[in-house]
């Protein structure tokens, strides 16, 4: 049986396939859910949730071209896979495209992406 190892953090626009690649730091990921606890007669505190969960992943992608940067803004508000290399997948979208200078390597950047994971399923 075939192994695939993958080394850097993979993102494919889901409209069209196209990819964009890069090293990764800082992965973190979080789910949460909308509630409160109320409180009833005779005291009873009860939780109330709504239906749904919601997640973020949020990474920085490492040394990227400023034509790889331009390919990010492009995708803003559009659907994306996003795939890192512990074999993650993560369907999501992101709303903006911070640059950090990478000052040891000019016209490369550093690019914190906070992505708002969606409900999606994969096949046809």
């Amino acid at each position: 049986m075939a192994t695939l190892t993958l080394t850097k953090l993979f993102m494919n626009l889901l409209a069209t396939g196209e990819a964009v690649t890069a090293q990764s730091d800082d992965r973190s990921a979080a789910y949460s859910v909308a509630g409160e606890v109320r409180t009833y007669a005779g005291g009873r505190r009860r939780s109330i949730t709504q239906a749904g969960e919601r997640g973020t992943f949020e990474f920085t992608m490492r040394l990227v071209p400023t034509a790889t940067v331009t390919t990010l803004r492009l995708w803003i508000g559009r659907e994306v896979e996003v795939r890192d290399n512990l074999g993650r997948q993560f369907f999501g979208t992101f709303f903006e495209v911070p640059t950090v200078e990478y000052k040891d390597n000019p016209g490369f950047w550093d690019v914190p992406i906070k992505l708002a994971v969606v409900s999606s399923v994969e096949g046809v």
